[in-house]
């Protein structure tokens, strides 16, 4: 079990990056997308009306179908790859980028419907409610860290897909299950200390404005 353990958790590790890496393109694409689609929706007029119905499509769209759509039907790009950043070689579709895509439908609405209150409440000059936007922001980031797991279907080697293989060459159950619990005790202490920071950041930030 040790060697294996020894074999294991540096691939598992590279996944692990592969995950943040997914989570953290599919956000910033959110961002781009949510937020112009956010500020429309506070003003109103006829481009907050289009822009409530891309967020509502956005909203309803599942990511998995979207992700099987992409990787099915674009044109796939050449030589792609299946790890972080695949389709920088080629134009075409990467199974790696359909997930950042999928979960970036998903960021999109996400962000547009939590950053309405924040933007109203930040011209009535409460900078808080940008605060709180942030930390909902944290918890969406995590969300799609666990949700990108979801590239192992369509061949994406990230935490999941190396936990899988690991747990398919192990023929023993109990070992399977020791492997499960490091796996959730990496993914643990990775969110934690990542939450205690943000927290010591809100903290000082709240004893900032308030």
């Amino acid at each position: 079990m040790l060697d294996t353990l020894a074999r294991f958790l540096p691939q598992f590790l590279n996944g692990l990056a592969v995950n943040f890496q997914t989570a953290l393109w599919a956000m910033l694409l959110g961002l781009l997308l949510g937020l112009p689609l956010a500020l429309a929706r506070v003003n109103g007029h006829w481009l907050g009306a289009v822009a409530s119905v891309v967020v509502a499509v956005f909203r309803a769209t599942p990511t998995f179908v979207v992700m099987f759509f992409l990787v099915n039907v674009v044109p796939a790009s050449n030589g792609a790859g299946s790890g972080a950043g695949a389709g920088a070689s080629g134009w075409g579709m990467t199974p790696w980028l359909a997930v950042v895509l999928a979960l970036a439908i998903y960021a999109t609405s996400y962000v547009s419907d939590n950053a309405i209150d924040g933007i109203r409440q930040l011209r009535m000059g409460s900078a808080l409610s940008a605060l709180l936007f942030l930390m909902s922001l944290v918890r969406a980031f995590f969300v799609m860290v666990l949700s990108s797991g979801f590239g192992a279907a369509v061949g994406v080697v990230e935490g999941t897909t190396v936990t899988l293989r690991t747990i398919e060459a192990m023929p023993v159950v109990s070992d399977r299950l020791l492997l499960i619990v490091c796996v959730i005790g990496i993914f643990t202490v990775c969110f934690q200390a990542i939450y205690y920071l943000i927290n010591a950041l809100r903290s000082k930030l709240t004893a900032r404005f308030i």
